[in-house]
């Protein structure tokens, strides 16, 4: 017995006769007849009643036809599950990235992405890159979203996303305070607090680049502390701090932010997404189209 037999039944139980059974599936009668024949000959009963006015089901064939459709029906929804699958539209996708992008353009494609593909599951996980890199090395999370650029790391695929302006977070009463952009050599002399969290190490590299010299290192104290906690330190006097500017978004906390540049323009930060080559994963192709556009 096998699905083709079941549609057999079905058509015959829902058309009354094996002819229009044959003409709605496009076959010939005795074809039809056959198949239920093997059916009722495999299970030892009989499914219908035949007649001059055509088939009618028998009681034992009744309860068949319930199961047979609840079956035809798991086969179809199985069938377009994993074409959905296949085409990206159905499954799951588990991201990774620091808690500094838990604003900003990363969630605004986020909800994209959740708007576009209501049938694929999100799981998110906020961790510190080497975790998130570890991750995406073991299979366990599909793809990060990390600061970086498209060469960073030959053992990953990457593709190179948005960029934010780096900004300087000031006390509210800060000399700085007023001016609407910021120059490095006007940070010289600044004590700079930084956390042990993603991104943090990377603004210590980038602060090192621009203001550090053969004798003269920026004075820069490193906490363990939340995005939130080290502004609430700058609020208090206690440093000035480097942020993504998807921080100014964060109200309230006592600090003004304003824009770093150099002698070409505005200090940028780009972020990738990052995964492995091998990983065979419909959701993610479709999770990083919805990304693309915001290169």
């Amino acid at each position: 017995m096998d699905l083709r037999h079941l549609r057999y039944v079905v058509a015959s139980a829902r058309n009354g006769s094996f002819s229009a059974a044959a003409q709605e599936l496009n076959v010939r009668q005795p074809i039809v007849s056959r198949r239920i024949k093997e059916v009722e000959d495999e299970l030892g009963v009989s499914l219908f009643d035949r007649s001059k006015a055509g088939a009618r089901l028998t009681p034992t064939g009744e309860a068949f036809l319930v199961a047979a459709r609840r079956i035809l029906c798991d086969v179809e929804r199985l069938s377009e599950q994993t074409k959905a699958n296949a085409a990206g539209i159905l499954g799951r996708v588990v991201v990774g990235f620091y808690k500094s992008l838990s604003s900003g353009a990363f969630r605004a494609a986020l909800r994209d992405f959740r708007c576009q593909y209501p049938g694929i599951e999100v799981e998110l996980i906020e961790s510190p890159f080497a975790e998130l890199k570890a991750g995406v090395l073991a299979g366990t999370i599909d793809t990060a979203i990390v600061l970086g650029d498209a060469g960073s790391s030959d053992a990953l695929s990457a593709l190179e996303l948005w960029s934010e302006h780096l900004v300087v977070a000031l006390p509210q009463h800060h000399p700085l305070a007023g001016k609407p952009v910021i120059y490095w050599p006007e940070l010289k002399g600044e004590r700079f607090l930084l956390s042990h969290h993603d991104p943090g190490p990377d603004m210590r590299n980038i602060l090192l680049r621009h203001l550090a010299a053969p004798s003269d290192h920026p004075l820069v104290a490193t906490r363990h502390l939340s995005r939130e906690s080290i502004l609430g330190e700058v609020a208090e006097g206690q440093g000035i701090t480097l942020q993504c500017e998807s921080a100014e978004g964060l109200a309230g906390l006592g600090v003004v932010f304003r824009p770093i540049h150099d002698g070409s323009g505005a200090t940028r930060l780009g972020y990738v997404a990052c995964w492995r080559p091998d990983t065979i994963n419909p959701a993610l192709t479709s999770f990083l189209d919805v990304l693309k556009p915001r290169r």
